[in-house]
């Protein structure tokens, strides 16, 4: 299992995003993916039922976006924007860091599959800019699920965030 540290800027809103993001952290990163590779034993969780490379690379990841509507496949509001999901990106070195997570595949695959969809934490967002505004304990940015799937308890995850993650998170069980 892999972590996946996103350095490059999107097009259109969602780069302004990554660039306040990076500006407010002081950080490369903005948005942070668990990556499941083939040799995990999380097929069974994958919504294909596979971890092997798609024709075109991909491999299946899972964190939790703002702005991107929730795949098909999803088992909790799929279609709907934001939230905890599973995606198969093809992880070009140009726009992501990634490193190896000392964390159990499988527990963290449990728990993207039993929290998939769940609602994108916009709170924390805020709290990033007015410090009062607390996170919800049952919604989850990108850094917060990676995380609770690496075995952070719910109630420390909003500690971790994209720069920080990329730190913390690799050794994390260490």
């Amino acid at each position: 299992m892999l972590l996946a540290s996103y350095k490059s800027t999107r097009p259109g809103l969602q780069g302004i995003a990554n660039r306040l993001i990076r500006l407010r952290l002081r950080s490369p990163y903005s948005h942070t993916e668990v990556v499941f590779e083939p040799h995990d034993p999380v097929a069974h969780l994958m919504p294909d039922g596979s971890t092997e490379r798609a024709a075109d690379g991909s491999l299946w990841c899972a964190s939790s976006v703002a702005a991107e509507a929730l795949p098909a496949h999803s088992t909790r509001r799929a279609g709907k924007m934001g939230g905890v999901r599973f995606k198969r990106i093809a992880l070009n070195p140009d726009h992501w860091d990634v490193k190896p997570m000392r964390a159990d595949p499988v527990a963290a695959a449990q728990w993207f599959a039993s929290n998939q969809g769940a609602l994108y934490d916009w709170q924390l967002i805020a709290g990033f800019l007015a410090w009062f505004v607390p996170g919800k304990g049952d919604r989850w940015t990108c850094s917060e699920a990676a995380a609770a799937a690496a075995g952070a308890p719910n109630e420390e995850a909003w500690r971790v965030d994209p720069c920080n993650g990329h730190i913390l998170l690799p050794s994390f069980r260490e």
